[in-house]
């Protein structure tokens, strides 16, 4: 439980926003299949961190994260009617292999306690991992709860310029990603969290 709540802290602080941030991008660009994206994104957060964090993989060069946020961007906003959900998932994926690539979590005792075995803990390794992550992509869950509780006639009056909102915010990461900006922006952020 103390690896939950460390988790929960870590996504109040500006280090988790290079996770967060491109999470809430990928629910608003996928439109209406924000909670299939937004459940994609957190596997793909899940799986990439672990193959990462565990020397198992992991480590895409800058040009390659900047290529995959782009396609991100590109499946999520396919026209579809029917297959909604299907580029959600996609995107959801994408997303959350760019940003889990990005990402340089805010280290407590616990979690770093799960680093530190990480490699040699196999299954249980990505367990301890997941129940961080459950903290941490909290604010995410609680914005697939909230988009549910939205009366749809509202969500489709706003669809168009929430799911370009998603896609420039995406599109902008990837930019900056590909311009190797992004080591200033997640320094920057965990200088922020290291400070508070």
């Amino acid at each position: 439980m103390d690896l939950l709540a460390e988790g929960v802290e870590s996504a109040l602080m500006a280090c988790s926003l290079i996770v967060l941030a491109p999470g809430v991008a990928t629910a608003l660009a996928a439109r209406r299949a924000a909670v299939p994206a937004l459940v994609a994104f957190s596997m793909a957060v899940l799986g990439s961190s672990w193959l990462r964090f565990s020397d198992r993989g992991g480590g895409l060069q800058p040009v390659l994260i900047a290529v995959i946020l782009a396609a991100a961007v590109a499946v999520l906003l396919l026209p579809r009617s029917s297959r909604r959900e299907i580029a959600g998932v996609g995107g959801g994926l994408l997303a959350g292999v760019g940003a889990a690539e990005l990402w340089r979590p805010c280290v407590g005792f616990e979690f770093g306690q799960v680093l530190n075995g990480l490699p040699d803990r196999g299954i249980p390794g990505v367990a301890l991992l997941a129940v961080y992550l459950l903290g941490v992509l909290s604010p995410l869950l609680a914005l697939g709860a909230v988009h549910h509780l939205v009366p749809e006639r509202h969500r489709e009056l706003a669809e168009p310029w929430l799911a370009g909102v998603g896609a420039a915010a995406l599109g902008a990461l990837a930019l900056a990603t590909a311009f190797g900006l992004h080591d200033d922006l997640v320094g920057k952020l965990f200088e922020w969290s290291v400070e508070s």
